[in-house]
């Protein structure tokens, strides 16, 4: 919880923050293990423009940082999703089996929600201590202050969605504590979180701008061209306002807010993405193009951000796009057939007569171990096989699942036109037939199939999985998981010994 940076990491973050992404190195990533009680208590910080801007752009290290920190984004997202098996990882094996209690150092580094308190803990404080510097700096305007504080409540905000998808019920934090107290703090039940979390977001969306440093004017002194797809902005929030109605059930809300979006992406200049700029390697998930890019956050070859881990390159490519023998995990060939059943999907299919395959999800699928290469951002985008250092970004959300998730929406609602139109945007944009009425498949399984296909390799499917089966019922083993609360995952031993008053979940005790 007590984690942040102090005066030390500053210029770590103003290094950072020339290159506007924001985003931590690996020089900065041993840094974090932070009293955060330092930056709160420090008479000389939150004076004026610098220091706002060096603590903003530290809460978008700090959020990348939970994400990536033992590839948890893809780890929590896909392991439990069946998809990928590891080759021989017996600790992402665990997962895949579900043995959350297995003693793996990755796996007790999981079960840890302390990095995301860091980002809820820098997020509030920043609440709470950025009006001083539009006191103090008269270059510190009212609308720095406003975009900068809605951005800090959207950040808190997704971090407690994300903690509620992971554990369940989790301590609601509303102001920072940097004397140590939050041990004293018992779990809130999670409909009281998302409440929280929606309610932030609303405020957020708010103020938060389609676009920043438009109309003449700068923000921190850039303007949007190179802001764009770095912040949070207004889709943001109603995007993640999407998709916390959606988990807990409420799709009415989930159509609203989903439909804001579809209606207002082009005014931040998103648009649908083609095959060649979702797969390619300087496409949707490198720093070259935005394209569809609802949430991401940058890891830039050119701003020195690139790494060797945090990406999910490191578990899934191999020979002969890189120099690793064989990836921690894949996809198995009668996976891939199953899923991909239609020899004219974009993004894999096999001909039916010349049995040749579509290579753009897929690399070396005549091998014995296929490798997923949807995501291959080598360096910028053209390294080559001698290199392990990645450049991908962390797209949280982009146009084409937000599409989904409205789809998944009406067809909730029983609005079954709109969602067939919905489901087929993104179908025919992949080589796919239309959905047509008439078709005796429920649409529900079809969107959620189109969701495995189209949102492979982006730490969706345990998610998805979980919201079908309370939709739809199918898997009695996820079902029972969802009953008995076996789909979250249970809280580190440390944490338990830190708080007297957290228990286990009860699954795991």
């Amino acid at each position: 919880m007590k984690r942040y940076f102090n005066k030390k990491n500053v210029s770590c973050f103003l290094m950072l923050m020339t290159g506007l992404t924001g985003m931590i190195t690996i020089s900065c990533e041993n840094k974090l293990d932070i009293d955060s009680a330092n930056v709160a208590s420090e008479t000389k910080q939150w004076t004026d423009i610098s220091d706002t801007r060096s603590s903003l752009m530290g809460l978008y290290g700090l959020t990348r940082a939970a994400l990536q920190d033992n590839n948890a984004h893809w780890v929590y997202g896909e392991m439990r999703g069946k998809d990928f098996v590891s080759y021989k990882r017996s600790d992402l094996e665990a997962v895949y089996k579900n043995d959350l209690k297995a003693s793996y150092p990755m796996i007790s580094a999981l079960s840890n929600w302390r990095r995301f308190y860091a980002v809820v803990n820098a997020a509030s404080i920043f609440i709470e201590r950025a009006p001083e510097v539009y006191e103090k700096d008269e270059r510190y305007t009212e609308l720095n202050l406003k975009y900068d504080i809605a951005q800090a409540r959207a950040i808190r905000a997704f971090a407690y969605f994300y903690m509620v998808r992971i554990w369940g019920d989790v301590p609601l934090l509303t102001k920072s504590y940097d004397d140590g107290k939050f041990t004293e703090f018992g779990r809130t039940d999670q409909a009281s979180v998302l409440a929280f979390a929606s309610q932030e977001l609303l405020k957020a969306a708010e103020d938060l701008p389609y676009l920043y440093g438009v109309n003449l004017q700068t923000y921190y002194g850039v303007t949007s061209v190179e802001w764009r797809g770095v912040l949070f902005n207004k889709l943001t929030a109603y995007a993640l306002l999407a998709h916390i109605a959606a988990w807990q059930g409420k799709y009415i809300d989930a159509d609203v807010f989903s439909k804001f979006v579809l209606d207002n992406y082009g005014k931040v200049g998103l648009f649908y993405s083609n095959i060649s700029q979702l797969t390619g390697r300087t496409g949707i998930f490198s720093s070259s193009e935005k394209y569809s890019q609802l949430l991401n956050f940058q890891s830039s070859y050119a701003f020195n951000e690139a790494t060797a881990t945090g990406h999910i390159e490191q578990l899934t490519l191999a020979k002969p796009l890189t120099n690793k023998t064989m990836p921690d995990i894949f996809v198995p060939k009668d996976s891939v057939i199953t899923i991909f059943n239609d020899p004219n999907d974009t993004r894999f299919g096999i001909d039916t007569i010349s049995g040749l395959t579509r290579t753009n999800y897929f690399t070396n699928f005549s091998g014995e171990i296929p490798i997923f290469s949807k995501i291959k951002v080598i360096r910028d985008g053209d390294g080559d096989s001698d290199f392990n250092i990645f450049g991908s970004n962390l797209v949280f959300t982009r146009l084409e699942e937000i599409t989904l998730l409205r789809a998944e929406a009406k067809a909730a609602l029983g609005e079954i036109s709109e969602a067939r139109t919905l489901l087929n945007v993104i179908r025919t944009s992949r080589g796919l037939p239309a959905f047509h009425e008439g078709r005796t498949e429920n649409i529900v399984d079809v969107i959620f199939e189109e969701r495995r296909r189209e949102l492979m390799g982006e730490g969706w499917r345990w998610y998805d999985i979980i919201r079908f089966n309370k939709l739809r019922k199918k898997d009695s083993n996820v079902v029972k998981l969802i009953n008995d609360g076996g789909i979250y995952w249970p809280i580190a031993t440390d944490v338990l010994r830190n708080n007297s008053q957290l228990v286990q979940n009860p699954y795991w005790k």
